[in-house]
């Protein structure tokens, strides 16, 4: 108000410290602030009123002197104990659905979410799955046999919360099987199995909704920025082996059936549609050309093979690994570019983060592995820096590969990586556009994967707002956002970004007061699809999501105080499961067992010494404390 800023103008305000309870008249209910002596009446009025999304001009504030009371006024300095009027709760009241909040998916994310909700007392919403196990795209379709986990179980494991335990005997890398067991056994300790309609295929959605003018009416007779809509899904049985892929849902043919909800909730999973790429005389190549997904290549047929690899992101540096496991003769990754990699110890020390690492301290992480290749990954096309390096932008369309067998085969030979551009194939060989050949009998071609434009048309997309479709706070829908595009690194891993997107989608189905303040603030960025790349319009880059994220916690304080602690929460996870010592006692031993394993398949080189010391991962841990206590200092 103008008053209250005119009369600081004239009279500083007293910085002193004090205690304030606040007690809500007639009822048990206490808050106890910490405030200045100057506080006023206004500005805890309007602190209550944020977090239970009210006028502060409802709220009256009353004190008691001696044997009398009285209404304090919005400019008096606010009492120590004060009795506050016009409300009934410092709880916020939680919208009611008429119908099911509905989720699809029963991958990370939609277990996930349904564990939210149990844990905050919603319990109507219902998820559906056209498997018949849960597990989800990635572990059940994608992944094949020999896949592991790339960043640590600290932070990736489905009961990832400030108040669930981490999970005991299981590996710090766990394989595809362990993990499928992991999120079936805790689906059902958790109690979401009665929630979950299994071998459910949902083949389309239908959005009922008033005319214009009816829902204008409804919105103003109702005081509400928003009017009714109901979603009606139709349901189609399946036989729980269908991997989604075009027809390939694995539906049994007895008939559909309809259900309405008032919310869509949706994880459609990691991008499962490879990238595809013609080899010019591909014909002529006599041994197999696959994109080794979901199980559809034999990785035996890689035994005392060359392989050719064709591809630089996360999805082909594993399937390096895999190939080695196979025991291939040798690799061939060949690139247009190379993107960066992330040794382990590089991983963990992100994920262990309560504050950010810095661009510089991150490539400075990562030296120890490359120093040992002779690659300079400052000179990486997704490094940006300024001429003294003391800032950095990493941006790259693919994600980390992370993980150390990369390094190490490159380092012992076995492994040769080839910026080129490809030109043809022949009976046994790749030709190079430089005119080398690269004689191999197995090519991979993994050049990365695309989305499932049947994700757009099952949600009804025309664009995403920040995660929502169509400005629709009831339409909710997110695939991990590809690429990297960061200056600060505080993860690699999945779990700590899903506990912040259940929240999202769970305030604003239960406040949808607060909605309004973010869809109208501006910030969010927006995403249609682009089909001349073949990107559907879910399909977000890592920037699309970081700027939603930053939006959604400058307009929704009520988010932003229920997150403020998870840096704490991440570091507490991590080093429960994998303390410093023992973490890299495991990386080393790993190494030294995949080096034996390099020298008797005929590596040219020795194992090398693990790159990672004690020594030099304290000295990282000690810069990313002194940068936090700078941050701090600056303010």
């Amino acid at each position: 108000p103008k008053w209250w800023l005119e009369d600081l103008k004239k009279q500083p305000k007293s910085t002193t410290d004090a205690i304030c309870e606040v007690r809500i008249m007639g009822t048990d209910e206490m808050m106890t602030l910490p405030v200045k002596q100057s506080t006023t009446v206004f500005e805890v009025k309007s602190f209550v009123a944020m977090k239970l999304g009210i006028d502060p001009g409802n709220l009256i504030m009353v004190m008691k002197g001696g044997c009398s009371w009285r209404v304090q006024a919005d400019c008096e300095e606010v009492a120590r104990k004060v009795f506050l009027k016009g409300i009934k709760s410092f709880t916020r009241a939680k919208h009611k659905w008429p119908n099911p909040i509905a989720i699809i998916g029963t991958g990370h994310a939609g277990l996930r979410q349904a564990m939210w909700f149990l844990k905050h007392k919603e319990y109507n919403f219902v998820v559906y799955d056209r498997k018949a196990q849960v597990g989800g795209t990635s572990w059940l379709d994608q992944a094949n046999t020999t896949s592991k986990l790339q960043t640590e179980l600290g932070t990736y494991h489905l009961q990832y919360d400030e108040d669930n335990p981490v999970p005991k005997n299981m590996n710090t890398w766990p394989s595809t099987d362990e993990l499928i067991k992991h999120f079936q056994e805790v689906a059902e300790e958790y109690g979401i199995m009665p929630y979950t309609k299994m071998c459910t295929n949902v083949q389309e959605m239908v959005i009922k909704s008033g005319t214009r003018q009816e829902q204008a009416a409804e919105m103003s007779a109702s005081g509400q920025n928003w009017s009714t809509q109901t979603y009606t899904l139709t349901l189609e049985p399946t036989d729980g082996t269908g991997d989604g892929r075009g027809d390939n849902i694995g539906a049994t043919g007895e008939p559909c059936f309809k259900v309405d909800h008032s919310a869509v909730i949706m994880y459609p999973g990691n991008l499962t549609l490879p990238k595809h790429y013609e080899l010019k005389g591909k014909e002529n190549f006599q041994g197999p050309i696959s994109y080794a997904i979901m199980n559809d290549f034999d990785y035996n047929e890689t035994t005392g093979k060359r392989i050719g690899i064709l591809g630089h992101g996360a999805f082909a540096v594993e399937n390096l690994r895999t190939c080695l496991e196979y025991s291939s003769k040798q690799v061939y990754m060949i690139c247009r570019r190379k993107n960066l990699s992330c040794p382990r110890v590089v991983s963990w020390f992100i994920n262990q983060s309560v504050n950010p690492l810095s661009g510089p301290l991150t490539m400075r992480s990562f030296m120890p592995a490359y120093n040992l290749i002779g690659f300079d990954p400052w000179s990486y096309y997704a490094v940006h820096a300024n001429e003294k390096r003391t800032t950095v932008t990493i941006t790259q369309k693919s994600r980390f590969g992370i993980g150390d067998v990369y390094f190490l085969a490159v380092s012992m030979g076995i492994c040769e990586v080839i910026e080129d551009e490809i030109k043809r194939v022949s009976t046994s060989s790749i030709h190079l556009e430089s005119g080398r050949r690269v004689e191999v009998d197995v090519i991979l071609k993994l050049y990365g994967f695309n989305g499932n434009f049947d994700v757009d048309r099952l949600m009804n997309v025309k664009s995403m707002t920040g995660f929502w479709v169509d400005e629709d706070f009831r339409r909710y829908l997110i695939a991990e956002p590809i690429g990297v595009n960061a200056t600060n690194f505080g993860g690699t891993s999945f779990s700590p970004g899903v506990r912040v997107w259940v929240d999202y989608v769970a305030h604003f189905l239960w406040y949808p007061k607060d909605w309004a303040y973010l869809r109208d603030c501006g910030l969010l960025p927006k995403h249609s699809a682009e089909e001349e790349i073949d990107r559907p319009a879910y399909v977000i880059d890592a920037r699309h999501g970081t700027q939603t994220s930053m939006a959604i916690g400058s307009t929704t304080p009520a988010i932003g105080e229920s997150q403020m602690n998870l840096g704490f929460v991440k570091r507490q996870k991590q080093l429960e499961c994998h303390p410093t010592q023992k973490f890299l006692q495991e990386c080393s031993e790993e190494w030294k067992a995949y080096g034996q394993k390099f020298k008797e398949l005929g590596a040219p080189r020795e194992c090398p010494p693990y790159p990672y010391t004690l020594k030099i991962v304290e000295e990282l841990l000690a810069a990313n404390e002194e940068e936090a206590a700078l941050k701090a200092a600056r303010g």
